[in-house]
């Protein structure tokens, strides 16, 4: 095998124009100028270690050596301070983020870590162009990115949700590795995606590197919490292990709800040579909460009350009845061979099962009805409620088969990606809407008697799909051009078990993507790219026709930036966005909808990512989201903007560790978030004003202390230090979600 890596070397020394396997660096250290060149190595980066030395002992230290000094370079590990220097959400392929035409935030452990972050809305509310509707809320991840909904993938994959998204997915990132928010229409590579992106969450993956550390937290609110992570390797070096996990229990924000989560996510690699990987991944978690997120009236939050502000503990359900309940359990493995220098092989497999289940009492903005029956006489304390229950369940199959071959043609060096997916999900509604009685904002009794809502609705949804994709990466000194291109079949069977209707639906949909990068070897790299995308749309026209995938196409020019000799990564993105066949009212049969409207979102996005000194990390963002509604049946909506997304937001972070003197050890950090005006209507008649949130974090590395605490670190991390009182969104006048008050928490962790 030694003498296959030379030949192909000394193939491409010959070749005129051709280009060299990457010098292999660390993230943080210069790079060489073959940085900018093609990786000819996958995942494991196999070809990238000696393989002169024999023996079985041998063997094992050269499996381990590879692993743990590639551990940061790839797509997939860990991240050394704040900046990620390749991704796999980008290509699917081991690639450098500055070679990806497309624009890309990661955010790894540290900077979560240090954010004091305990969502993936927490972690990502320093990422540019990233918006919540409810920042507070304990069940879902709800997020717009440029303007549209994104769902979730695990490692690449999509998780579940249920059809009508009452069970969504929600993963601690006690268990993830890092967070990629891949912006703009990204179908190509995934299937059926939202026009703004998608957000991959990444697994922590076993490594040859031991890791074990224990974290004990509690916050403000009374919730308690520990996280650990421990992981090993075996004598022989072919076996790695890993076992994260959580547990917490306690108060939350509002009155009357706690939250409980337990979780754990074991894993193991086995490889039993540096050309062959395998990878299994499970794991499993349970939520008890309840609604943190109220449903409370514009007046008394959004609009001025006779009775002032409705405090943001203010709990509108019953005690004694409101419940959420999550189970999610997943299991699956991650397959890699490589046959030679040219080609590797790769299978992803999973299967996932979410559980949910809801019933609660919740203002009547929830259920559509007037929050204040009694405004007209100037009563403005006695609030409207309703009861509700929708448990849902999905489950998916997914499996992803994928070839890769790296070779030259001539000049040209490719990287070819072939490949084709499957998924499989299945979900079922239940869901009814019942009463309850009146409560007095003012002077809250609680204890009423609250019956099961009758089941109003029982739909089960099947879908199936599958797509078949190609692309290839194509070098040229500094020239990268990215060709993508899929087919996808999809099939949606809905059924109606009460009427015992089922609608069926196929749909195909061919997307692409073409990007155009130049790396300069200053670590410039401007960029120009055009994709598409497609979302399958149930349900029929007025002469019985099936609704059309909903598609997207988009342009978009950038520049990356990474000077050599510097952990430091800066990233700036103009876009525009179109979203077309999107559903509007028929104006000739009322209750019908045709497919002639459209979106538009158009904008600038900046993000800085550094780990500048031994002791300074920063993270630094600014977005313009200028969205609207270009066409529409609907006058009201025509040119006004969608809703949540701000069109001016702007971040600013930054830690520091003191590396020498009495204060060796002890470090601070403080951020800044804005988010402007938005609208919680497509009307744009409910307007949520701008606000602006301070955040802080204090630690200390006790080993400075004394020596027998080494690995032992203190903090004390505030969000929202101001306590401030804002309104997050409405969706109407009695529906508006606050934002989150002021949290500290404090934390030690252990790490050996």
């Amino acid at each position: 095998m030694g003498s296959a890596t030379v030949s192909v070397a000394q193939t491409a020394q010959t070749a005129p124009g051709a280009t060299l396997p990457p010098v292999t660096v660390d993230a943080a250290k210069p790079r060489a100028t073959t940085r900018h060149q093609p990786t000819r190595t996958s995942r494991s980066t196999r070809s990238n270690q000696p393989r002169a030395a024999t023996g079985q002992g041998a063997e094992a230290a050269r499996v381990e050596t590879a692993a743990s000094r590639g551990t940061f370079r790839q797509g997939n590990g860990p991240i050394e301070g704040y900046v990620a220097h390749r991704t796999l959400a980008g290509t699917k392929t081991n690639t450098p983020i500055l070679e990806v035409p497309q624009s890309i935030s990661v955010v790894g452990s540290d900077q979560i870590r240090d954010q004091g972050a305990r969502s993936v809305v927490q972690a990502l509310s320093y990422t540019p162009g990233v918006v919540t509707n409810s920042p507070n809320d304990t069940r879902f991840e709800s997020l717009r990115i440029r303007g549209f909904q994104p769902v979730l993938y695990l490692d690449g994959m999509q998780l579940p949700y249920g059809a009508n998204q009452f069970g969504q997915p929600k993963l601690d990132l006690a268990l993830l590795e890092r967070i990629e928010v891949l912006r703009g229409p990204s179908s190509p590579l995934y299937g059926q995606v939202a026009p703004g992106g998608m957000i991959n969450l990444v697994s922590r993956l076993p490594t040859a590197t031991p890791v074990n550390s224990v974290e004990v937290l509690g916050d403000s609110w009374g919730k308690a919490q520990t996280n650990f992570d421990i992981g090993g390797i075996n004598q022989k070096g072919d076996l790695y292990w890993r076992i994260a996990g959580t547990l917490h229990d306690g108060g939350t924000q509002v009155d009357f709800v706690n939250d409980f989560r337990g979780a754990i996510a074991p894993s193991f690699t086995w490889r039993p040579d540096l050309d062959t990987t395998f990878t299994f991944l499970s794991g499993y978690q349970r939520d008890i909460t309840g609604l943190t997120l109220q449903f409370f009236p514009a007046v008394g939050t959004l609009l001025p009350s006779p009775n002032g502000r409705i405090p943001l503990t203010k709990f509108l359900g019953e005690p004694g009845f409101d419940h959420f309940d999550r189970q999610q359990a997943w299991v699956g493995y991650q397959f890699e061979h490589s046959f030679n220098e040219i080609w590797t092989v790769r299978q992803n497999v999973r299967y996932f099962n979410l559980q949910t289940n809801t019933y609660a009492v919740a203002g009547g903005g929830a259920a559509g009805v007037n929050p204040y029956p009694n405004s007209g006489a100037g009563d403005f304390a006695t609030l409207a409620r309703a009861s509700f229950k929708f448990p849902e369940n999905a489950d998916a199959f997914t499996i992803d088969n994928q070839a890769e071959a790296r070779f030259s043609t001539g000049a040209f060096a490719h990287t070819v990606l072939m490949g084709v997916d499957y998924r499989h999900i299945t979900s079922e509604l239940n869901m009814g809407i019942g009463s309850a009685p009146s409560i007095n904002l003012n002077n809250t009794v609680y204890g009423a008697s609250i019956a099961m809502p009758t089941t109003g609705t029982n739909t089960g949804q099947r879908q199936d799909q599958t797509g078949l994709y190609a692309q290839d990466q194509i070098a040229l000194g500094g020239w990268r051009l990215t060709l993508s291109g899929r087919n996808d079949r999809v099939g949606n069977d809905t059924r109606d078990f009460i009427k015992n209707t089922t609608q069926s639906q196929n749909d195909h949909a061919f997307t692409g993507r073409a990007g155009l990068n130049y790396v300069f070897d200053s670590g410039v790299a401007p960029y120009i790219a055009y994709a598409t995308s497609f979302q399958p749309t149930l349900g029929t026209t007025a002469s019985g026709s099936a609704l059309v995938p909903t598609t997207a196409k988009q342009a978009e020019i950038g520049v990356k930036y990474q000077p050599i000799g510097t952990n430091l990564l800066l990233t700036a993105a103009l876009f525009d966005l179109t979203q077309e066949n999107v559903v509007t009212p028929d104006l000739n049969v009322t209750g019908k909808s045709v497919q002639t409207g459209e979106a538009r979102s158009r904008g600038a996005e900046f993000e800085a990512t550094a780990s500048l000194t031994e002791g300074l990390k920063l993270k630094a963002s600014y977005a313009y989201t200028d969205t609207l509604t270009t066409k529409t049946n609907t006058p009201s909506q025509l040119n006004k903007h969608l809703t949540i997304q701000p069109m001016n937001q702007a971040a600013l972070w930054a830690d520091y560790t003191f590396q020498q003197g009495q204060l060796t050890g002890f470090g601070f950090g403080g951020g800044v978030r804005y988010i402007g005006d938005s609208y919680g209507d497509l009307a744009n008649t409910i307007s949520i004003p701008s606000y602006t949130l301070l955040d802080a974090a204090i630690h200390y590395d006790l080993s400075n202390l004394d020596r027998r605490l080494r690995g032992v670190q203190i903090a004390v991390n505030a969000t929202n230090l101001f306590n401030k009182y804002y309104v997050a969104s409405c969706t109407t006048l009695s529906s508006c979600f606050l934002g989150s008050g002021r949290t500290v928490i404090g934390s030690v962790r252990y790490t050996w």
